[in-house]
């Protein structure tokens, strides 16, 4: 992706440094614009360093350049997306008054129907002052326009509040997912772990944290598409990303019962169910007192948890359903087995193990062996890291 990321005069500006790190590292071409307050905090020539192609100043489009006869129009059509991180109060007063005196608010006049995301970093005060939220407004009322919330927490000035630009590592991950286009599909990911309560201590549950529902969730954003994301209860901070996002509601199910109460609410108005969390299949009859341990031997009773995607599966009209099989034994019988039990359009197979007795796999890794299953077959197998899983399955599900 071609992001241009332009920096204003806030004191946030140095992790501005740390973002354009991250998007290059991830793949991305960078291109900056520093507005002359920018230049107060950070030197231009360090995005050079850290991997920006080019970095253009406040008033370089009054300039002559051999490769542009005029720099704002040449830098809109060469983007995909225009980010302002972090946006001072000066800067968004400027855009939402249509001023049009530097490079970068030449930019923004230019962009046409181009996505902008502006993230805005100030003190509380500022942030909450009646001018500065009108502002605010007028330009999320663009097409265009996302505006992201920021953080709250101590400020350089010392205060306590709101108006902390978002971690760089979190900016770096989500800025490719924004889009104001609005994609056809509505889309239910279920995933992490869901727990099975004992007592008001105790609870049994495995090691997922989602990681392959945050990158499937990630797919389709990119694609406009709406996302449903229902997680576990202990998933990766990736996932918490996603919060403030257009297209997605996050909701969190911490057992497989609120989890099938979650999915069920949804899956009407749902175009495809991916059902990727590791839902216990085991309940306990919970105690409101911690169990004694002279209680352990006899009065523990052990139950079926629902069945979530056996349920949809009874419940589905046109809806398209991808399963996933978590085993430690991947033959195509036991995968042959379990699509006879749930005739999903596509099933995932993959070995899983919790790292206690033997070599963690499937859970909390960054990639593993998958099996594609359709029809009750074997269709193909490769390893792949997760965020390359999520673009198979969104490939063989649309074959």
């Amino acid at each position: 992706m071609k992001i241009l990321l332009a920096v204003t005069g806030s004191i946030s500006a140095y992790r501005s440094l740390d973002v354009c790190r991250g998007l290059t590292k991830a793949g991305h071409e960078v291109k900056v614009i520093l507005s002359k307050g920018a230049e107060e905090f950070v030197q231009y020539k360090t995005f050079s360093y850290l991997g920006a192609s080019k970095v253009y100043r406040a008033f370089d489009d009054f300039q002559d350049y051999e490769d542009s006869n005029v720099l704002h129009v040449d830098l809109v059509k060469w983007c995909d997306k225009f980010i302002i991180a972090p946006a001072s109060a000066n800067t968004i007063a400027k855009l939402a008054s249509g001023l049009c005196d530097d490079l970068l608010s030449s930019v923004f006049l230019a962009l046409g129907n181009k996505d902008c995301v502006i993230f805005p970093a100030m003190n509380t005060n500022m942030l909450s002052h009646p001018l500065t939220q009108k502002n605010m407004q007028t330009l999320s009322e663009l097409n265009n326009i996302f505006i992201h919330p920021t953080d709250e927490g101590e400020l350089a000035c010392g205060d306590i509040g709101a108006g902390k630009l978002p971690k760089p590592e979190m900016l770096s991950e989500i800025i490719p997912l924004i889009t104001t286009t609005k994609g056809s599909k509505k889309v239910l990911i279920t995933t992490g772990a869901t727990i099975a309560p004992l007592d008001p201590v105790r609870f049994m549950t495995n090691p997922s944290t989602g990681l392959t529902g945050y990158e499937l969730a990630k797919v389709y954003l990119e694609r406009g598409d709406h996302v449903t994301l229902i997680h576990g209860h202990n998933v990766d901070v990736r996932v918490q990303y996603l919060n403030y996002l257009p297209n997605i509601e996050l909701i969190e199910a911490k057992t497989t019962s609120d989890m099938l109460e979650a999915v069920n609410s949804r899956f009407n108005n749902t175009d495809t169910y991916i059902s990727t969390a590791a839902m216990s299949d085991l309940e306990f009859d919970f105690q409101a007192d911690k169990v004694k341990k002279t209680q352990l031997d006899s009065d523990i009773k052990v139950n079926k948890a629902p069945d979530v995607l056996k349920t949809m599966l009874e419940q589905r009209t046109t809806q398209k359903i991808v399963g996933f099989a978590a085993e430690t034994n991947c033959t195509e019988e036991v995968f042959k087995e379990k699509w006879n039990r749930k005739p999903v359009d596509l099933l995932v197979g993959n070995e899983v193990s919790n790292g206690v007795q033997s070599e963690q796999k499937g859970f909390a890794v960054t990639s593993n062996h998958y099996y594609f299953v359709k029809e009750g077959k074997i269709i193909s197998n490769k390893h792949l890291s997760k965020s390359q899983l999520a673009y198979e399955i969104v490939e063989k599900l649309n074959d």
